[in-house]
């Protein structure tokens, strides 16, 4: 009887241990599964869109010859401030030196005509040593193609909008739904740049 006593003395305590684990490993499948729910998809990466547009010199830049060659950041400004006030534009022309160095080739699109971006090289005391675009296709007068080709454009407005994209040596930029993603914090990426890191 004794034996018999003691054998169910123990079964609480050894029946609280069971329990209390149950619980636990229960606890950590829930905490992984939400966490797992939390996390953001993993961003695609598919072959940059091309395009053709004049530079500020007025010579037809083909964005495909820079694909599989090279690094490439690509800057979407606001034309009515001008690529000399752009603050992403104005620090890579500063560390150009640093942003070569990292094989990096800068690439900025606005609306702005070459002769706006003329000018806003002279304001800037000389020329940009990287391509400034135009985004008007002088063939069918529409403006903005390229823009929303790279999903900068409000889809209620049509207004554009401005963003900073970066394309890898084999040509590939991070998308969603199959249209490319602006980078979320493109003053890090440009203190990376500057810094003559590429920033992944």
């Amino acid at each position: 009887m004794a034996g018999v006593a003691r054998y169910r003395i123990l079964i609480l305590p050894v029946s609280a241990v069971v329990i209390a684990l149950l619980v636990a490993w229960r606890l950590g499948r829930e905490t992984d599964r939400q966490d797992a729910v939390s996390q953001p998809p993993p961003v695609r990466r598919q072959l940059a869109p091309v395009f053709e547009l004049y530079d500020q010199n007025n010579q037809l830049v083909k964005f495909e010859r820079y694909l599989g060659r090279t690094r490439l950041v690509v800057v979407f400004y606001e034309a009515a401030t001008g690529a000399d006030e752009d603050p992403h534009l104005v620090r890579l022309r500063r560390h150009i030196e640093d942003v070569a160095a990292a094989g990096v080739q800068v690439v900025g699109i606005s609306t702005a005509v070459p002769a706006e971006n003329r000018r806003a090289a002279e304001r800037a005391g000389g020329e940009f040593p990287f391509p400034l675009l135009t985004d008007i296709d002088p063939v069918h007068q529409s403006t903005g193609a390229v823009h929303r080709q790279w999903g900068l454009s409000d889809p209620e407005t049509g207004a554009l909008q401005t963003g900073l994209f970066l394309v890898d040596r084999a040509g590939m930029v991070g998308t969603d739904d199959g249209t490319p993603v602006p980078e979320e914090s493109p003053e890090s990426v440009v203190d990376a740049l500057c810094s003559g890191r590429w920033p992944r």
